[in-house]
């Protein structure tokens, strides 16, 4: 309803209410119509459900089919070594787990929503104040307010005084903003609704009595509320690829087994002798292809992201959203304290005749004034007519008060002003009319004056002379039109500008704002990051489109925009409502990359339409109202000073708010997905010749060239321990130079796919000439040549560490994992193979000549990748 638009009595007549304030009878009766004013947050989970949702992925299923299987082939085996099943059912497991608590953690961001609306108010009831809880409230009560309180519903203004409200949070306004109880007659937005109090912000300055309009779920922070619980979480990329990879592997296997099954079975006949050593051959074919250690090479890669991103001030809420960020091309992001410092500071002073730049930004007081024949007097009145303080606490500068008034008193330490040369004895107060505030002053030599300070309009207004050169003049339209022109200037930059002026007096009674003499402006802004212009052109590199959504006003967005580049078309939440889906798909294609002015609803119908173009959208926000945008997007980053429901619908939160933290997130979101992706490759490279060498043996009627209990060793330690390296790897150094890998890439590109096609068939031809050469295939030689084939298919997987960390241009030296995981390996196995062991796994001790015609396949096998990967880009364009 549009109550901003009615008069006080066209409210008190809807709602049934007076001056007076409700009385009991009338309580009840719009408590049983409206309920409590709180919010609908009540979670309703079932653990055990929420437990088995984390099965239920493609992947997981081909896992449990292989656990099976290995408990299988232990049985039949007839050593009855279950260590493998019980390895891969205790992965899946500690995965659900992790995924239960996280997912459990989350879903608490309404939790956060309630305790915001839940405080205590000052409500008039019966004629009298009383104090109640916030949830008794209901439409129709009068409430009083003053500097400090967090408003507890959605409230018209009666009266005020010297009111300010902090909504940055709501509407995402970088300062507090003035409000009075003027009615307004055209449609606005909520930033721009000067007479309405919103549940969830604050009173930062002044006193109001209000009357509440709506409560709980009718609230802005109530509609927020619904468009969180009504927002689909996206699943990451990663999620999806490993999904699909494990339903076309298992495809693969199945197939596979299925051929292999069936060829032994039409050579041999299916006896029932023969059909249980044929499903023999078939699950050892199984436990080859299917990669065990993958899951826990996932959760270990993002676990090690996870404590890398912290160290980076990055804070993890959900594990598997980590690589999603590596993966992200477009970044949709508040404006005030991510991409800038969310501290007022005074960038220019400037009197009739100089003008100076301020060095320095923020709180703190460290800088200088550049053009020291500026007139001081500017930076005096800014000091001592004004309310705020600074301190400094845990080496930050910070303020109590109005950040307006906090800058000036900045630029004022900066200028080095005299700050024991007056003594405030009176104020008049700023109001929303006279747009001014004054302040009589007394000097060390008891001598009287008036400073004032306001917009550049009403001073000028109340002065008839200007100081120029340390003397008095007469105030002229030539004055005065330079002194606009100079206003305009400041604003069309997206400045802040005030007025100072002051006059002496000679008696505490003729204190008052008039015949006052003009002495300069001082233009402010929130200024940017240092650190946010650098890491907006690491984006650029890297391929990721920034797009700046603030509910702070279209000129300050795009002036900060251009001074962070940020460049391209924008548009105010009143333009977008006038748009249609296809219209403003079609800006956000035609580079519109700055929105203003804008409510939740289009921060969320944003970021619905970037993705349904096929983008990976990352969403930064602080505030309430980036809630359900945060939820929406594919990975949400809360800022660490936003709000606990900001955080709580957030994957991310950055403990130092700053955009550049989000840089360094992507880079390491890229490295955790890159060193995914080398594992998998060494999985599967590996798995993949192990099926080839069963494949072609059984085609072509060998013996059979590794036994299952020799695959699941294989497996276990030679893939295992490498590929659990690599998710410590180092990244490579090109990493943010390249283009964000696109949505409908696999997990593995082609290029990638196919390297491991040509290790696979060159590994297994060289591994079946060893079996053959060394009698395979006659009675006396067969263990001797599994043996062989055994070590060989160790040591070729070894040499697919290396090359597979060449293919990423990964240093070779740096992970002192993979070298302990590959000694590991070796000496496990000459273990193995000269130890009583080897009569249980049915291998023999390998003599020199065996060796050296074992090593010298691993040459060969080399040699054929160096001349694969000398053409390898001239087949394939450049994929990551």
């Amino acid at each position: 309803m549009t109550y901003y638009k009615k008069s006080i009595e066209e409210i008190y007549s809807e709602l049934k209410t007076q001056e007076n304030g409700l009385k009991n009878s009338e309580i009840e009766e719009k408590q049983k119509k409206y309920g409590l004013n709180q919010l609908d947050t009540e979670i309703k989970l079932n653990p055990i459900k929420l437990f088995f949702e984390q099965f239920k992925s493609f992947i997981v299923y081909i896992l449990i089919f292989a656990t099976i299987i290995s408990a299988i082939t232990a049985y039949f085996d007839g050593h009855g070594d279950y260590i493998d099943s019980i390895i891969i059912l205790t992965i899946l497991i500690l995965n659900a787990l992790i995924g239960f608590f996280q997912e459990y953690s989350a879903e608490k961001n309404l939790e956060a929503l309630k305790k915001l609306s839940t405080i205590e108010v000052n409500v008039k009831r019966n004629n009298s104040y009383i104090k109640i809880d916030s949830k008794e409230l209901v439409p129709g009560d009068i409430i009083k307010l003053e500097s400090g309180d967090k408003i507890p519903a959605d409230c018209r203004i009666i009266t005020s005084s010297r009111l300010k409200v902090e909504e940055a949070a709501l509407t995402g306004e970088s300062v507090p903003v003035e409000k009075n109880n003027l009615i307004i007659k055209k449609d606005s937005s909520i930033a721009d609704r000067k007479n309405m109090l919103f549940s969830g912000t604050s009173i930062s300055e002044g006193t109001a009595i209000a009357i509440v309009v709506k409560t709980g779920m009718n609230t802005e922070i109530g509609t927020i509320t619904k468009l969180i619980k009504e927002s689909v979480k996206e699943i990451t990329p990663l999620q999806k690829k490993l999904d699909s990879f494990g339903k076309k592997l298992g495809y693969i296997v199945l197939g596979i087994c299925a051929i292999i099954f069936l060829t032994l079975g039409l050579k041999n006949g299916f006896t029932l002798t023969n059909s249980l050593a044929f499903l023999m051959v078939a699950i050892s074919l199984a436990v080859a292809a299917v990669p065990e250690g993958l899951p826990a090479v996932v959760t270990i890669a993002l676990s090690v992201g996870v404590k890398k991103l912290l160290q980076k001030k990055a804070l993890v809420r959900k594990l598997s959203s980590v690589e999603t960020l590596g993966s992200c091309n477009v970044i949709c992001t508040d404006k005030t304290g991510t991409l800038t410092k969310n501290q007022m500071t005074v960038e220019n002073a400037w009197d009739i005749n100089n003008e100076t730049e301020i060095i320095g930004a923020g709180y703190s007081p460290n800088g200088k004034i550049e053009n020291s024949k500026i007139n001081n007097k500017i930076f005096e009145i800014g000091y001592f007519c004004n309310n705020a303080t600074l301190y400094k606490k845990d080496n930050l500068w910070s303020i109590t008060g109005d950040p307006t008034e906090g800058a000036l008193i900045v630029s004022a330490k900066k200028a080095k002003i005299d700050e024991n040369k007056y003594e405030k004895i009176d104020e008049i107060p700023f109001d929303s009319t006279r747009k001014m505030m004054s302040v009589l002053v007394e000097d060390t030599n008891k001598n009287l004056e008036i400073l004032s300070k306001g917009s550049t309009t009403h001073i000028l207004e109340k002065c008839s002379k200007i100081l120029i050169n340390g003397k008095e003049e007469k105030l002229t339209n030539n004055h005065i039109e330079k002194i606009n022109e100079k206003m305009n200037e400041y604003s069309s930059k997206a400045l802040r500008v005030l007025a100072f002026s002051y006059k002496k007096t000679s008696s505490k009674k003729d204190f008052t704002e008039d015949n006052l003499i003009f002495v300069g402006l001082q233009a402010m802004m929130d200024p940017p990051r240092e650190e946010v212009i650098e890491a907006i052109k690491t984006t650029k590199k890297a391929g990721i489109r920034t797009i700046m959504i603030t509910g702070d006003y279209i000129t300050t967005a795009i002036a900060i925009g251009e001074k962070i580049g940020i460049i391209g078309d924008a548009l105010t939440g009143e333009e977008i409502n006038k748009m249609s889906d296809e219209n403003l798909s079609n800006a956000l294609k035609n580079n519109t990359n700055i929105f203003a002015r804008v409510i939740p609803e289009h921060k969320q119908r944003i970021v619905k339409l970037l993705q349904e173009e096929g983008n990976t959208v990352a969403m930064t926000g602080d505030g309430v109202n980036d809630a359900p945008a945060l939820k929406k997007s594919n990975i949400g980053i809360a800022v660490g000073s936003g709000c606990d429901v900001a955080k709580e619908a957030a994957d991310f939160v950055l403990l130092n708010d700053s955009f550049a933290s989000i840089v360094d997130a992507i880079e390491e979101g890229r490295g955790i997905y890159q060193n995914i992706q080398k594992s998998i490759m060494l999985l599967l490279s590996g798995n993949f010749g192990e099926v080839l060498i069963i494949f072609l043996a059984v085609l072509f009627n060998f013996n059979l060239p590794l036994t299952a209990i020799l695959l699941l060793w294989i497996n276990l330690v030679t893939d295992g321990a490498p590929a659990l390296a690599f998710s410590v790897d180092p990244y490579a150094k090109n990493i943010m130079n390249r283009k964000p890998i696109p949505k409908e890439q696999g997990i593995l590109p082609k290029k990638k796919m196919a390297l491991i096609g040509f290790l696979g068939i060159v590994g297994s031809s060289l591994g079946l000439f060893l079996f053959n050469f060394f009698g395979g295939n006659t009675e006396t030689g067969l263990i001797t040549a599994q043996t062989v084939l055994f070590n060989f298919v160790v040591f070729y997987e070894i040499a697919l560490v290396f090359f597979i960390r060449h293919e990423y241009l990964v240093a070779q030296l740096k992970n002192k994992w993979m070298w302990a995981s590959i000694f590991m390996t070796i000496g496990l196995q000459l273990i193995l193979m000269y130890t009583p062991l080897n009569k249980i796994f049915g291998i023999v001790g390998m003599s020199l000549i065996h060796f050296m015609y074992m090593f010298l396949a691993i040459v060969i096998f080399i040699i054929c990748y160096i001349l694969y990967n000398l053409i390898e880009d001239k087949i394939f364009p450049e994929e990551f």
